[in-house]
């Protein structure tokens, strides 16, 4: 047998039918088809077959067993995974709707959020807010250090991330030194313009120091403005960005800042909150702790001011007033906060400052996106949107204010972001790789919900990256950028259909098959919204009564998801007129829609792979045993596919309609899937057998042995227990002599091979369980 044919590479473009049904109790197949005999080593089918779009091509071109994915079906599992979660339902629900009314640029007070004042932006802080202050405050490291700093110098810069509670601390600590009053300037103020007639007398002193305001900060100014506080016997700490830290020369001002740990600050809060009802705040803590619903609204890594935030709810969840829904939703709508932040202040920023922010608004859009995948990935597709944005803005600069601009250990605090230990696939094997990801898994959805609502001329330039993602050809990217534009579809049907999804389900040319996939992974996961579920189905009907070929292979392929299983017998249904086409032609036209048999019975196997195991086996037990040719033809393409799957498929794609399947054991993560499946569940050995043995009798059934069923051999002899499990099973495949012909006949193909025999400690054990029943039962 030549390395070629043992390879299962090639399905041929048409394979014609098998017999019509798996023959029930052991007896023959029905209609007296006979069993195809040995093909000849390598044979090919010569017909050049056409995809849906009419282009020719030849078998070998056309017939990927891995379609239509190829070598990357696991990678596309991954991906598909990991954007399953870009929806706005359950406590995401409040982005359909939402109207944003508050925007804050800088640091913020998360006292000052979390009490009944409200927050000030300029002007004195107030006596009870400063009461809170005393009260709710928890010392960050090193603050006593800090403390002596600011007695002994009375000008102090502290250097850390936004919204990590700097403010907070400034204010604390100015108190601390005994200031009587305490004012914050403006955000930006540039420090070198004030003069003496700005302070006074036993006051302190807050600024924020941004962008050139603070990279230009230097030790000299420092000087200058602590000789003014002297005189007037004031106190000022400026706080800035870490990154603004880097080349200055600022003497024994600076202080590194970290954020306060945020167990201790919800504590503190939750028992000011609580304090005159007489709530028992530890009790309520200890509910946090035990509930998965409470620890996601609270998030992994809050900021303070959504610590305080989540404690004034927790105390109103205490007493009754709001209910567990509530809480989810409202806590959400801290992360959005967050988000409107991050591109409130975009308008406002002069063409100096602009270019090096929208770099980094399109990093955080890339990063939603692309949320758990390469560091590498993120940056390189972030630059593509940089460079869109830059090219549609006039007046901006295209260089970059620092070669480390784009450096993670940048970009990713400013992000809430991190780098994690993770791993992809290559093929059928995952290795290792450090995964950008946000801290908070609500960021993504939030994010790109936020922008696309309310930043339209961001929208036009995404409009164009996303087009683009979808012809790069990992999945990695393509996937998750078809999810992106399906949440966006949930968002505004009917301008992102036609802007994004149309074109690519009408896909000509090259990359055509992707691209069609592409809109077909987006309608998938606009379905996920209930508001236009129907529309998605409707839409697809449509394309399945009267559309073009292209339209017909997208709408076929997007019925093999989750959208699928939302009415399994519906679609199957419309899988058996798509994958009929023939049925809709005159006798004496040219049948040229083989790709779209292909791709409808792809679908079939994709959604036993969802979990779905048990009805699509009875569908296709109904298929195969169908009187018509063009049905039997489609349950033979979705059994080749079913047949060259791994146990990772069903690993990968477990979580489905809102449903937990249960995984394969990740040791059989190699397997054939249906081996693994009938070993985990033997009740489904006879089903998976009677669908083998049909495809192994027909017309085609050579082919079935050699090409696809061989590779399950070649995975059994690189592993014990599947081999077990294989010899376990291969006895259900023999109910007659000509079986046994057949499977010795593939055994001794295998053990002859040139490039790569069958060992024979293996031949022989499979030889030994290929019998008939009776001589079975003889032997035992």
């Amino acid at each position: 047998m030549s390395g070629e044919a043992a390879s299962g590479t090639d399905l041929p473009a048409d394979p014609g039918t098998s017999g019509t049904g798996p023959a029930k109790g052991g007896g023959p197949a029905k209609g007296g088809e006979r069993s195809a005999g040995p093909a000849k080593s390598g044979e090919k089918n010569p017909t050049a077959a056409k995809d849906g779009a009419g282009n020719g091509k030849t078998a070998s071109e056309s017939s990927d067993p891995d379609a239509p994915y190829g070598s990357d079906r696991r990678a596309f599992g991954e991906a598909y995974d990991e954007g399953r979660n870009l929806t706005t339902g359950g406590p995401m629900a409040f982005i359909r709707d939402s109207v944003v009314d508050e925007m804050h640029v800088g640091d913020r007070h998360y006292h000052y959020s979390a009490g009944r004042g409200g927050k000030r932006r300029s002007g004195s802080v107030h006596e009870d807010e400063l009461e809170a202050v005393r009260a709710r405050y928890v010392p960050v490291d090193g603050y006593d250090d800090m403390l002596s700093t600011l007695e002994d110098r009375r000008v102090m810069v502290l250097c850390g991330e936004p919204g990590t509670g700097r403010f907070t601390t400034a204010v604390r600590l100015l108190d601390g030194v005994g200031c009587e009053v305490i004012s914050r300037f403006d955000a930006g103020q540039d420090i070198g313009a004030l003069t003496s007639n700005d302070f006074e007398n036993g006051h302190g002193y807050v600024v924020e120091l941004l962008g050139a305001a603070g990279s230009s900060t230097t030790e000299t100014q420092l000087d200058k403005l602590r000789d003014l506080v002297g005189e007037s016997g004031s106190n000022i700490v400026l706080i800035a960005e870490r990154d603004d830290l880097q080349g200055w020369h600022l003497g024994n001002y600076a202080v590194l800042y970290s954020p306060p740990n945020s167990g201790r600050v919800l504590e503190s809060h939750l028992v000011e909150e609580v304090r005159e009802d007489g709530q028992d705040a530890q009790a309520l803590l200890r509910e946090l702790g035990e509930s998965r619903r409470l620890r996601r609204a609270l998030g992994p890594a809050p900021r303070p001011v959504e610590v305080a935030r989540m404690a004034r709810l927790l105390a109103e969840y205490g007493r009754g007033a709001i209910g567990l829904d509530e809480v989810e939703t409202r806590a959400a709508q801290l992360v959005q906060r967050q988000v409107v932040e991050w591109f409130a202040g975009l308008a406002g920023l002069r063409s100096a400052e602009l270019g090096d922010a929208l770099r980094l608004a399109a990093f955080r859009i890339a990063l939603a996106v692309l949320n758990r995948s390469p560091y590498n990935m993120v940056a390189e597709t972030g630059r593509q949107l940089a460079d869109l944005f830059l090219k549609d803005v006039k007046g901006v600069s295209t260089t970059q204010s620092s070669l480390f601009a784009d450096d993670h250990q940048s970009r990713l605090p400013k992000s809430r972001a991190e780098v994690v230990e993770g791993s992809m696939s290559v093929g059928l094997e995952r290795v290792p790789v450090g995964l950008a990801k946000y801290s908070d898994d609500r960021l993504p959805v939030v994010l790109l919900s936020y922008v696309w609502k309310n930043h339209h001329g961001l929208r036009k330039v995404m409009v164009q990256w996303l087009k683009a993602l979808s012809k790069d050809g990992r999945p990695m990217i393509w996937v998750r950028a078809a999810q992106a534009t399906g949440l966006f579809c949930s968002l505004d049907f009917h301008s992102t259909f036609e802007d994004m999804i149309r074109p690519g389900a009408t896909a000509m040319g090259k990359r055509r098959r992707q691209r069609r996939l592409f809109a077909a992974v987006a309608l998938d996961q606009a379905a996920r919204d209930e508001r236009v579920a129907d529309a998605v189905d409707e839409r697809l009907k449509i394309w399945r009564r009267s559309g073009t070929d292209a339209e017909r292979w997208t709408a076929a392929s997007a019925l093999g998801y989750d959208l699928g299983r939302r009415s399994i017998d519906s679609t199957f249904e419309e899988l058996r007129v798509l994958g009929t086409p023939s049925e809709q032609q005159s006798a004496l036209d040219e049948w040229t829609d083989a790709s779209l048999v292909q791709a409808s019975g792809y679908s079939v196997a994709n959604l036993f792979a969802f979990g779905e195991v048990e009805p699509v086996l009875g569908k296709l037990a109904e298929w195969t045993s169908s009187d018509r040719q063009s049905v039997r033809k489609l349950a033979w393409w979705a059994m080749l596919y079913l047949i060259h799957m791994h146990g990772f498929d069903l690993d990968q794609l477990r979580l489905s309609a809102g449903r937990v399947e249960r995984p394969t054991p990740r040791a059989q993560e190699h397997w054939p899937l249906l081996l693994a499946l009938q070993d985990e569940q033997p009740h489904l050995a006879t089903p998976i057998a009677d669908l083998l043995r049909w495809g192994l009798r027909g017309r085609r059934g050579d082919f079935v042995a050699r090409y696809l069923f061989g590779p399950w051999i070649r995975a059994a002899e690189k592993d014990g227990e599947c081999l077990r499990a294989l010899i376990t099973f291969v006895p259900h495949l023999v109910h007659d002599e000509l079986d046994v012909r057949r499977l010795h006949y593939l055994v001794n193909r295998l053990r002859h091979d040139w490039s790569d025999p069958l060992k024979d400690d293996a031949a022989r054990l499979l030889e030994a369980a290929i019998r008939v029943p009776a001589l079975r039962e003889e032997a035992s």
